[in-house]
């Protein structure tokens, strides 16, 4: 049995050996034995050989690794003998070998059957692994490469913090922005760049998780505090906690902002509030009114006369005491007092919870304006000059009351005309019946308007008398007249102010000007008529126009009438606003043959200087200083003084409102020969002479 047995074994070895060879052989992966002594390959197996050749019996670093031994796993540097047995994984970069190709070895040493101590090694191809390793190395560099490129050419600073708000990572622009290097930020705390006014905010918007952009003040390294823009998100990487933040700087932005609201709130010349600005302020003071119960008051300002600086020292010294006032009465209000340039030279200011009781309410907003009155009637010294100004300011209170913000600026507005009508540079406080006179102007005005676009007004005519010849008729002087469907006849002492307050005296005044020029041309056939001179009145308003000259000049042309039958008629206070543009339209009309006069001599503020300066032609000789003539003597002398002023000039002397015979005596022994008034006739629609 035993020999039977013995020889089974050997069969199952012999045929093992054989089955284990042919297993060897045919594996992908190598499989060789080195002799540590000798470094003699004493086993190589078919891929060993059919890679590398018949390598049996010759040394390792010469078979398989030409010239790097420091590799080759069975070289010298090999672990000795002396060394564990352990296994050891290496890789195998045969760089030198004919192949060029890469292998993992496992490496394990023992003894082989002859004694000698050898080291096995198994090892597989890995050269298409380390291709693919390599690839996906460069790709994730490239990537991250490309991570860092983008991050860092963003206009936002980017921060990562750990899951203690610790800084541990930065962009290129977050220390630029923050005016750190990167290392002085990594290990900061998130909140060491916030400032502190916007800690708190801050602290909520990441405790409620909040993804949102925010806006929120930030802290610089040399403690400057700037505008950003902050976005966060909380993220999980590699099982860490981590908190990604935004930041935009919008410095620049805010500027930009903070200008736009100037350009939009604020006037640019005085750099008060402008209206816009205190219709918003008016808006929150009333409904707290509403709610308090106080009151509160507007003070509306005018600078009296202000249009004769601009007018006599021209806009730029003007807007220097625009300034000026503006700077005082900013001065002499309280810190919690809303001052706006309303427009012009007009300011408003808004005081609110003056008083619960309306007696103190009012005696302190009377008190308010009286400083900024005595503060406005200081000199101003500018350019050397010394300017003297003075203000009317009209004053509406409110509390509780449903005023709308125009209601009040029109009472204010309103009790500030009552101050000019009182002398000026005083305060008047909104009379309710003032307020009703007010819109019934504004009702006149409307129908007013309508009426010179419907042609309804007429006009009358009153002789002007010559005393040579008895009393012969040498002209008429032309007035508009406005017989209303509604209200009858309108005074002309009512509807002439309100066409030169709302400026609709420049349309009536033309039309005025167009029906005298026909109705020279309608008597130029009349042998009675047709050397008659035409007055007319033109206002301050039209002679200012730019466009007037050229106006009568385009009627000459068109109608080919006698520039010496027609007389324009400037009421004294032209001569206030003496300027060489005044003069050029003087003499241009002179030059042309137009006479000119000057009406209601003596009630305005004429230097005698002026007169031999302006081209006139006439002096008309006020009603007023003629009617008291008789009855007054300084009255009297005055109108002496005023006849003999005029023949001293070379000018004609039209004495107006003459109304009785004793007048009239009166005025021919001064010298008078001119003469207007109801003795000769009371004016009469110009159809009623042969008119248009």
């Amino acid at each position: 049995m035993c020999p039977q047995t013995t020889n089974a074994a050997s069969d199952w070895i012999v045929d093992n050996t054989h089955l284990l060879d042919f297993v060897l052989n045919e594996a992908g992966g190598f499989v060789y034995a080195i002799d540590t002594t000798t470094y003699e390959i004493l086993y190589a197996n078919g891929s060993v050989v059919r890679t590398f050749g018949d390598v049996v019996g010759k040394k390792c670093f010469q078979a398989l690794q030409r010239g790097r031994d420091e590799i080759c796993p069975g070289c010298p540097g090999m672990p000795s003998p002396s060394q564990p047995e352990d296994d050891e994984l290496v890789e195998w970069e045969n760089t030198n070998s004919i192949n060029q190709r890469t292998y993992l070895l496992n490496g394990r040493h023992l003894r082989w059957p002859d004694g000698r101590r050898v080291r096995l090694q198994v090892g597989i191809d890995i050269t298409r692994q380390k291709a693919l390793e390599s690839a996906v190395d460069e790709e994730r560099r490239a990537s991250l490469e490309t991570f860092e490129m983008l991050t860092n050419a963003t206009i936002e600073g980017l921060i990562i913090y750990d899951e203690d708000r610790r800084c541990v990572r930065v962009n290129q622009v977050a220390p630029q922005i923050l005016g750190y290097s990167a290392d002085e930020m990594l290990g900061k705390s998130a909140f060491d760049f916030i400032a502190p006014q916007s800690r708190d905010h801050v602290h909520r918007v990441i405790k409620n998780a909040n993804q949102a952009p925010y806006e929120a003040q930030m802290l610089r390294r040399d403690g400057s505090v700037f505008w950003a823009i902050l976005r966060g998100r909380d993220l999980s990487l590699a099982g860490r906690k981590i908190r990604v933040s935004a930041i935009l700087d919008i410095s620049e932005i805010k500027e930009k902002e903070a200008e736009i609201s100037r350009l939009a709130y604020y006037d640019a010349l005085t750099e008060l509030p402008n209206r816009r600005y205190l219709n918003e302020q008016l808006d929150h003071a009333l409904n707290a009114a509403r709610r308090s119960g106080n009151f509160g008051g507007l003070l509306f300002i005018d600078l009296d006369h202000f249009k004769t600086i601009n007018d006599t020292r021209g806009h730029a010294v003007g807007d220097k005491v625009l300034i000026e006032a503006a700077r005082r009465i900013r001065q002499h209000t309280r810190d919690a007092d809303y001052v706006s340039r309303f427009g012009g030279d007009e300011f408003v200011v808004l005081l609110e919870n003056l008083s619960s009781a309306e007696s103190e309410a009012t005696q302190k907003a009377y008190q308010a304006a009286s400083n900024i009155l005595h503060a406005l009637a200081a000199p101003y010294l500018i350019d050397t000059y010394d300017y003297r100004l003075t203000g009317s300011i009209g004053i509406a209170l409110f509390n509780g009351a449903s005023a709308s913000n125009e209601d009040l600026l029109r009472y204010a507005d309103a009790a500030m005309y009552t101050a000019k009508d009182a002398g000026r540079n005083s305060v008047r406080f909104f009379d309710p019946v003032l307020q009703q006179q007010a819109e019934a102007k504004a009702l006149l005005i409307s129908r007013l308007r309508r009426a010179i676009e419907e042609e309804k007004l007429q006009l009358y005519a009153q002789p002007q008398i010559g005393s040579s010849g008895g009393r012969k008729i040498y002209g008429v002087e032309l007035l508009a007249r406005w017989p209303d469907a509604e209200h009858g006849m309108i005074p002309p002492g009512i509807f002439i102010p309100a066409a030169e307050e709302s400026g609709l005296i420049l349309p009536l005044g033309q039309w005025v000007l167009h029906q005298a020029v026909r109705q020279l041309k309608a008597w130029e056939n009349d042998p009675e008529r047709k050397n008659w001179r035409i007055s007319i009145n033109v206002s301050v308003r039209q002679f200012e126009d730019g466009d007037c000259v050229a106006r009568i000049t385009e009627l000459l042309e068109r109608y080919r009438f006698r520039p010496e039958l027609l007389c324009l008629e400037l009421t004294e206070s032209v001569l206030l606003q003496h300027t060489k543009e005044i003069l050029h339209k003087f003499s241009r009309l002179r030059e042309m043959g137009f006479q000119l006069s000057i009406d209601d001599f003596g009630t305005g503020y004429s230097s005698l200087a002026y007169l031999k300066q302006l081209p006139i032609t006439e002096l008309k000789i006020d009603r007023s200083f003629v009617h008291e003539m008789t009855i007054d003597s300084s009255n009297a002398i005055l109108v002496r003084t005023m006849i003999a002023i005029g023949q001293q000039f070379g000018l004609d002397v039209v004495a107006e409102g003459v109304e009785t015979e004793a007048q009239y005596e009166r005025l021919q022994a001064m010298g008078c020969t001119q003469f207007q008034g109801y003795l000769f006739g009371r004016p009469t629609p110009v159809d009623d002479l042969g008119g248009i």
